[in-house]
């Protein structure tokens, strides 16, 4: 596939201008290979080249279903998501099915804003598809300040699917290290389309010169044989076999859907992998890893 790449850079002079400062503005009737935002988030963490190093990194994905307990249609309860990601306390967080301005159940704020600040993390949210009155998409949020964040629109059949996205970042880690992180949420009904897109996700990555994290909702279920030979020969799961615990439902769990991976194989040694125990909050249960970070 020819990867000539067209850039969009946002230069933060626009903000005055049409994109009034949305950081991550859904651009219709554009196809541009990746969007390149022009400012990244280092509210917390910052100024950490003279800290140690870390020997670990703890990270999560996470859907969580724009906030909306399924138990309480029409409601949304950030504080129920936040609390989930404190308990954890994990380095990164990936989030899929994430609103800002929709008004959706009542709502109409940003939630990657708001869960950042309440989880005293850094974020970038990765708009997908324009909802209603504002954006729905994917999120990354981070401890340590996060620099060269990109989205990239993925392939999608046909107009009437959703279109989706990969968003990534460069996390700048204690004592003059980094890593990389990506984010997706990958078609869930199109069996082909998953195929397609986590061949263009392992792509893109290909590329990444620092060890990376990633994680998502990739609607496809591990005995997947098409969709899992991409997947697997460009990344390494944090959960392999048939012990793997289930991800969705999170009230009735009876599949793996979401996932967490990591590349090269030999940047990271897997200490721990668990699915929190979060019934209400989401419709998907928080997925956790813990690795060891090998030097």
């Amino acid at each position: 596939m020819d990867y000539m790449i067209r850039k969009i850079f946002l230069p933060l002079a626009l903000c005055a201008g049409i994109l009034s400062c949305n950081k991550d503005p859904y651009l219709p009737n554009t196809e541009p290979v990746y969007l390149e935002l022009g400012n990244g988030d280092a509210t917390y963490g910052g100024d950490n080249d003279q800290e140690q190093r870390l020997d670990v990194i703890r990270y999560m994905t996470y859907n969580i279903h724009a906030a909306a307990p399924p138990a309480l249609p029409g409601t949304t309860d950030l504080d129920a998501i936040a609390e989930v990601i404190n308990q954890a306390n994990v380095d990164v967080v990936f989030l899929q099915e994430v609103d800002k301005n929709t008004g959706r159940n009542g709502y109409s704020g940003d939630q990657a804003a708001e869960l950042a600040a309440m989880t005293q993390m850094n974020f970038s949210f990765f708009s997908a598809i324009p909802y209603q009155r504002g954006f729905y998409g994917v999120a990354i949020l981070s401890k340590y300040p996060l620099k060269g964040i990109k989205k990239y629109f993925l392939p999608k059949e046909d107009e009437v699917h959703e279109q989706r996205v990969l968003g990534t970042a460069i996390v700048d880690l204690p004592g003059v290290d980094s890593i990389a992180v990506a984010v997706t949420h990958l078609q869930h009904n199109s069996a082909g389309s998953r195929v397609e897109q986590i061949t263009e996700v392992a792509a893109i990555l290909a590329g990444t010169k620092q060890p990376l994290l990633l994680g998502g909702d990739m609607n496809e279920k591990p005995e997947t044989a098409a969709f899992f030979s991409v997947f697997d020969g460009a990344f390494t799961r944090t959960c392999m076999g048939v012990n793997c615990p289930n991800t969705f439902s999170a009230q009735n769990p009876a599949s793996i859907i979401d996932y967490l991976a990591f590349r090269p194989a030999s940047a990271f040694t897997i200490n721990s992998h668990l699915v929190i125990a979060e019934h209400s909050a989401s419709d998907h249960l928080p997925v956790l890893s813990e690795l060891k970070i090998n030097r």
